[in-house]
């Protein structure tokens, strides 16, 4: 009977330890899934998708915090906004592409409040108020920054709309970029818009405010005093009439801003490292000036610090000298070495200012034995600091003339930064007089030649080069004694025109060329055309005057069999058009070359 309960209790135990050990696999496998990669940080850029500051909430105690979520590419996936009082404001869904170069976002209000606090200078009043379970839809730049952003319930009504384009504008040798918001209702109607004036992409210089007609109703601005470090805010009605002149804290520049790096006393320019790169290229020749007087400074530098190392280990091999006659017994020689190791130790650092890649040799020096043999060691750090002195020297030459070549490239980008790198149309009006006539239009008088062009500036990207494209339209006038073979006839060439930056310094930053090649439809025949052209834009005005040279080959014009070409020398007049609209041109063409 005992032997049959034990055998039972043995069954029973071993069932429930099965099924527990089932139960604890299953378990078990659930913890195997990765969980989340969650963070915090104090500071988070949503243009940039850049976060700062990493810590604990409880580090944060009394302050906004961020909330951040990676996906398994360890990408962020959501970050989530918490207040002071700790209660969630707004959350951040991101959506990547499979390269992760791009990404999406969208952001769900938690809590009553502005639009403006996603952005302190991007929206408006009139269309700012924004409810719990809102969500707003970014569509984003190639830079991060956003293009357009709708705000709407959860159930999809949308109640209003921004949208944002980004220029620039010089404005007495001051380059600022101007960022346009414009917002219209829930049934798309226009509201109104405000200018931003960001000077140097970092600080904000001007806010100008319109209403639906377009007429300025209040104008912000912003004067930055770096020696006192305050703010000084202006507020002007409508009528140009000041109603607020107020001291603020100082507005510092944002650390992520785009072309800049803050470090806390002052902004670090990095654009002519990446001058290649002259899309965005917005200096001037002063900047590659400043670069070479810096090397020049650094030169001297080197010198000085040179004489200064110089001077050191010349008393330091005296002092050891004198440690070593006047050592009478061990503890007064080795206090004797002791101070000469610390001239030494100067010695040494005065030289590693002069040559970094003497360090080593240098704190061999410094640490060896108070010996004749360290003195020798000593001597030979001199002679290599000498030498390397000599390297540095070899170096600075090429770096400065690294500087002259981007002083080059930075004068070749003036016209670049003068003219402006955004796309614009052109409307010109030429006429010429024909020169250097193909011998079968020799009997005939030459009329002077007209021609109407259209187009739009840097419509395609080529191998890195802009190309212009447009419509041409040409009268031609041959006349001649027999009125059936008189050559007067109207042409309508498809044309593409490079503009070479030319970056002799003697160039006025005004003046542009021009290389333009068509072909197309000469009634009643066919032809093409090759011209050159310097043009001069009549800054501020959009309008252009110059000269052109253009080579005109036909074909069929008078008979069938007829081929022939002539060449005219003529004036050109025309306005360039900045695009109210540009957003409609901007289209990514490929890079097919």
């Amino acid at each position: 009977m005992g032997a049959s309960l034990i055998f039972k209790f043995f069954l029973t135990y071993s069932f429930f330890a099965l099924f527990s050990s089932f139960l604890y696999g299953v378990e078990l496998n659930k913890t195997f899934k990765k969980a989340p990669i969650i963070e915090y940080y104090k500071y988070w850029n949503p243009y940039r998708r850049v976060l700062d500051l990493k810590g604990e909430p409880q580090s944060f105690y009394g302050q906004q915090y961020y909330q951040v979520t990676y996906n398994k590419d360890n990408r962020i996936k959501k970050v989530t906004k918490f207040g002071k009082d700790r209660t969630i404001k707004e959350t951040y869904h991101l959506v990547w592409s499979k390269s992760g170069a791009r990404s999406e976002y969208t952001v769900k209000f938690n809590s009553l409040g502005n639009a403006s606090r996603l952005d302190k200078y991007l929206y408006a009043d009139q269309l700012s108020y924004v409810r719990p379970g809102w969500i707003a839809d970014f569509k984003s730049r190639s830079d991060g920054r956003p293009k357009s952003a709708s705000f709407r319930d959860a159930v999809g009504f949308q109640y209003f709309s921004y949208n944002f384009n980004y220029t620039f504008e010089k404005n007495d040798a001051i380059i600022s970029e101007v960022i346009e918001s414009s917002y219209f209702d829930s049934d798309k109607t226009f509201v109104g818009r405000h200018l931003l004036f960001w000077e140097k992409g970092s600080f904000l210089r001007m806010v100008q405010y319109f209403n639906s007609e377009n007429q300025i109703i209040r104008t912000i601005e912003f004067i930055h005093d770096k020696k006192n470090e305050e703010t000084v805010r202006i507020i002007i009605d409508q009528d140009a009439k000041e109603l607020e002149r107020k001291i603020i804290p100082y507005m510092q520049p944002d650390k992520y801003a785009y072309r800049y790096e803050w470090d806390g006393k002052q902004i670090i320019d990095h654009s002519l490292k990446d001058i290649n790169n002259l899309n965005l290229a917005l200096e001037f020749a002063n900047r590659a000036e400043e670069a070479l007087n810096q090397a020049n400074d650094e030169l001297i530098k080197a010198a000085t610090a040179l004489e200064e190392a110089n001077e050191l280990a010349s008393n330091t091999a005296k002092l050891l000298k004198r440690a070593k006659s006047q050592a009478k017994d061990v503890q007064k020689f080795q206090k004797e070495m002791d101070k000469a190791k610390k001239e030494a130790q100067k010695a040494i650092e005065k030289m590693y200012d002069a040559e970094r890649e003497a360090e080593i040799a240098r704190l061999e020096a410094a640490a060896a034995m108070a010996t004749l043999g360290a003195i020798e060691k000593t001597k030979e750090v001199e002679d290599f600091a000498k030498k390397e002195a000599k390297t540095e020297k070899k170096k600075a030459k090429e770096e400065r003339k690294k500087a002259r070549k981007l002083a080059r490239a930075t004068k070749r980008a003036l016209q670049d930064s003068v003219l402006g790198s955004s796309p614009k149309s052109f409307l010109t009006f030429s006429y010429g007089q024909p020169l250097l006539i193909e011998k079968t239009l020799e009997d005939y008088n030459a009329g002077i030649n007209y021609a109407f062009s259209l187009g739009r500036r840097k419509l395609l990207t080529i191998s890195n080069q802009k190309i212009d494209v447009g419509l041409e339209i040409n009268q031609f006038d041959f006349k001649y004694p027999v009125e059936e073979e008189t050559f007067e006839t109207i042409s309508y060439y498809l044309t593409a025109q490079v503009n070479p930056r030319i970056g002799w310094s003697f160039i006025p930053a005004t003046l542009e060329t021009g290389v333009k090649v068509g072909g197309g439809l000469i009634s009643p025949g066919y032809g093409f055309t090759i011209a050159g052209s310097t043009i001069f834009n009549l800054l501020p005005t959009p309008i252009i005057i110059g000269v052109n040279t253009q080579f005109h080959w036909v074909s069929g014009v008078i008979n069938n069999e007829t081929k022939t070409y002539w060449t005219t020398v003529g004036l050109i007049f025309g306005v360039n058009l900045q695009d109210k609209l540009p957003a409609i041109f901007d289209i990514n063409f490929p890079d097919i070359f």
